[in-house]
């Protein structure tokens, strides 16, 4: 075994410990950091491996006192809250020194392993969140079901006002009829997206080739495509593409993303749909050539009630996302103001 690849494994070690490590010597100079220590405080491990550490900034807090005698004394840090300040980045961490011994039991040097509380936190306060949103959602799903109770009794009665309008043919009531059963229809399929995103129901995967509901959406929207002037291009290759889906909510997502780029577009324009796959996932890239979103709106769109339309929910995206994530893929956006649109749809792919 060679010093260049004792050197290398020690090195993989280090880096794969989810916390800041930092080995000084006893004349303070840094020895071995990990690539931890780049990400937290932004430093170059090149540039400052070498040097004393004293005089690269780096700043236990309450602690440094403590912490350079470890070098003397053999003294050992367990578990310590406290500040750490490095390259102008102040950190609360969780803080454990310990000293480097050799063969005689001699300090050597130390090694500071430096945690970020932030980050500590994360997973129980992911937890509560997580519990909080079970909870709404079982809530959500009950007040829904309360409220389409009424809902089922007024398009009931509509129904019955309506075919007596017809027989007096009286039109202004027929009229009437007709805006109501639009309105209740329009709040049955708000109350179906928010119970969606409040509680899913459990989807029934099959194997499918994702090359079919993209062509009978396709084909489903030409209609529309006219109406509102698009040209739409496809580039879907002729080799079948496997993925465990609910072929019902994949195309559900593509209506909707479809639909979203027909309005962006207003008049005119082109929509692209673009498939490629590589051994582990496949790939749908969905452009228009619309107006195009801000930052602001990007970093926002998949937030349920958000819009920018007039008469829009603002939970379709958040939908599609659901849709997305219970199919183990994922979806971003990117969009330049005035040039267009792109929404990418990313699955695991099915071996054949």
């Amino acid at each position: 075994m060679t010093l260049e690849f004792c050197i290398e494994s020690l090195a993989a070690i280090c880096n794969s410990i989810p916390a800041a490590m930092i080995a000084i010597d006893s004349n303070y100079r840094v020895i071995l950091l990990n690539e931890y220590v780049e990400l937290l405080f932004n430093v170059n491990i090149d540039t400052i491996t070498g040097c004393d550490a004293r005089e690269l900034g780096l700043d236990f807090g309450s602690e440094s006192n403590s912490i350079w005698k470890c070098l003397e004394n053999n003294i050992r840090i367990t578990d310590k809250e406290t500040t750490i300040k490095f390259n102008n980045i102040e950190i609360q961490a969780t803080l454990n020194i310990n000293p480097l011994l050799n063969g005689n039991d001699i300090t050597i040097g130390m090694v500071a392993v430096i945690c970020d509380n932030s980050l500590i936190s994360l997973p129980e306060s992911r937890m509560q969140h997580l519990e909080t949103l079970a909870s709404i959602g079982e809530m959500t799903a009950g007040t829904i079901h309360e409220i389409r109770n009424p809902l089922t009794s007024i398009s009931g009665f509509v129904q019955l006002l309506n075919v007596r309008a017809a027989r007096q043919q009286d039109e202004t009531s027929t009229e009437y009829c007709r805006l109501i059963t639009d309105e209740v229809t329009h709040i049955n399929n708000i109350l179906s997206d928010f119970l969606t995103l409040a509680k899913p129901q459990p989807n029934k995967f099959v194997k499918i080739d994702i090359l079919r509901p993209i062509t009978e959406v396709l084909a489903l929207l030409y209609g529309e495509a006219l109406m509102y002037g698009v040209e739409i291009q496809q580039h879907l290759g002729n080799e079948p593409l496997y993925l465990l889906a609910n072929s019902e909510k994949i195309r559900e997502v593509l209506i909707n993303l479809c639909r979203n780029a027909f309005q962006a577009m207003r008049r005119g324009g082109k929509l692209t749909i673009n498939v490629s796959a590589s051994q582990e996932a496949i790939t749908i890239n969905i452009t228009d050539s619309g107006h195009g979103m801000s930052d602001d709106v990007i970093s926002n769109i998949f937030k349920p009630f958000f819009t920018t339309k007039e008469a829009g929910t603002g939970l379709g995206l958040s939908v599609c996302q659901r849709i997305i994530r219970d199919h183990h893929g994922e979806i971003c956006v990117s969009s330049t103001l005035g040039k267009g649109t792109t929404f990418t749809l990313t699955f695991p792919r099915l071996a054949e």
